[in-house]
């Protein structure tokens, strides 16, 4: 392992050695360690042509695998098995088509790999958040390109979830529409994406469990 950003009080982005492989922007990998012997997937949060592989991973207080990859420091034996997985922009869309992508939480890791990936990409990005610190690495993308909703303010502000945006929001019926984070969120957006005409053949959808 190469280093262990941490990026929020339960969310840190961890960056291992790259494999000789080849690599596509929004594949995942099976990351642990042997000490455990359990391995869990997680979405590439890097460029795929970087050096390195940085994976944006948020702690679960009784998961097995997270909270152990969480105390890991540089020099420490980390697996990783893939690349996985088809959840990538197809290559004769990246440079003229325009894509929204739609994320609650680290369900964001594909999309920030795909915007590192792709410079000139055209895109709009949504994020849902519960608090403000998880609005991880937003500088990387360009200002006018990202919207979030932050469900649970620390102020005393009203929150909002990010399909309350998307029902007020605009969308291209053209654009190419991509969706990660939990089920639920997923589930209601392409209901709110269908009403609002975009047609099934352009919605992709990354669910985490």
């Amino acid at each position: 392992m190469i280093s262990n950003r941490r990026l929020s009080s339960n969310t840190y982005c961890l960056r291992t050695e790259r494999p000789n492989v080849v690599i596509r922007a929004g594949q995942c990998f099976s990351v642990g360690t042997r000490d455990l012997g359990i391995n869990r997937e997680y979405s590439m949060y890097s460029a795929a042509n970087d050096e390195f592989i940085d994976f944006l991973i948020r702690e679960i207080g009784d998961g097995i695998v997270s909270p152990r990859l969480g105390t890991c420091k540089p020099g420490d034996l980390v697996e990783i098995g893939g690349p996985y997985g088809d959840f990538c922009l197809p290559e004769t869309r990246i440079a003229d088509d325009v894509h929204v992508f739609i994320a609650t939480g680290t369900g964001i890791a594909p999309f920030h790999s795909f915007v590192m990936s792709y410079p000139g990409l055209h895109y709009t990005l949504f994020h849902g958040v519960r608090h403000e610190d998880e609005m991880y690495d937003r500088n990387d993308y360009a200002k006018e390109s990202y919207t979030v909703a932050v469900s649970d303010p620390a102020d005393d502000r009203s929150g909002i979830r990010i399909t309350e945006t998307l029902r007020t929001t605009a969308l291209d019926p053209r654009a190419f529409y991509y969706l990660c984070g939990n089920r639920l969120m997923i589930t209601d957006a392409i209901s709110i994406l269908r009403d609002k005409g975009i047609p099934g053949g352009s919605i992709y959808t990354e669910t985490f469990f």
